[in-house]
């Protein structure tokens, strides 16, 4: 992973979905915000931990939750 600031406030992840059949793609989400996925979408609902200005944090220092609606 590849963690920077790129607009304060803002948390966005680049994701790679690994499809059961092998094929790979590529998708975003935004903290908040609802991204369609598969049969349904995946919302980035918390980043931790929360914003530090006195440590210098590494990107496996982050922890993420997700929430997916929809599915069969």
């Amino acid at each position: 992973m590849n963690a920077r600031c790129v607009w304060a406030g803002r948390v966005r992840l680049k994701m790679l979905w690994i499809r059961g059949n092998g094929e790979t793609q590529p998708f975003e989400v935004i903290l908040g915000e609802p991204a369609p996925l598969a049969d349904g979408s995946i919302t980035l609902e918390s980043v931790r931990p929360d914003k530090i200005t006195n440590i210098v944090l590494k990107p496996e220092d982050y922890r993420f939750s997700f929430r997916f609606a929809g599915g069969l």
